[in-house]
């Protein structure tokens, strides 16, 4: 499950929720102030099988940097 960032509408409190891709954001509830329907925010998008990836390639290519 990915995990995204909203912003509150009221009082402009960021956080972070996880949540499945099709589940419904609009019924969260602010952990300051309690309101609903917050603004989700553009975050990019980091997996930890992609860093293992691209740390693999990099020991494939430079062998001699893992020594």
């Amino acid at each position: 499950m990915p995990i995204y960032e909203f912003e509150c509408c009221k009082c402009k409190t960021v956080y972070e929720q996880l949540m499945k891709v099709d589940e419904r954001y609009d019924v969260l509830e602010c952990p300051s102030c309690g309101a609903k329907k917050p603004k989700k925010l553009a975050t990019a998008f980091r997996t930890h099988a992609w860093s293992t990836f691209l740390d693999n390639m990099e020991k494939k290519i430079s062998p001699h940097k893992f020594k």
